[in-house]
């Protein structure tokens, strides 16, 4: 499983992804610069309701992001990055 985290300058952004590449969660909410606590709730949420003691590989993305990558010891991929991988793999036509 994959677990992609957007965290914004306003939103915070989650999508879980199983082995096919199928969404099993998603969620967009604000975060009203409660980004630590926002987090926690949305990834604890994710491990007990979606991954269920499932290994799932975690990376971040977003302007404030970056730096709970860094904190946190976790991958950290820029998102024009990341749309343009996602892109490529859904429409491989795409330039």
């Amino acid at each position: 499983m994959r677990i992609g985290l957007d965290i914004g300058s306003t939103t915070i952004k989650c999508v879980v992804l199983d082995d096919d590449y199928n969404i099993l969660y998603k969620s967009y909410e604000r975060h009203y610069s409660k980004i630590i606590e926002k987090m926690t709730g949305l990834l604890t949420k994710v491990k007990n309701d979606v991954i269920c003691g499932k290994s799932a590989e975690l990376t971040v993305s977003g302007s404030a992001g970056m730096g709970i990558s860094q904190t946190c010891h976790l991958p950290f991929i820029q998102e024009v990055y990341a749309t343009r991988i996602a892109a490529k793999k859904l429409v491989p036509e795409t330039d």
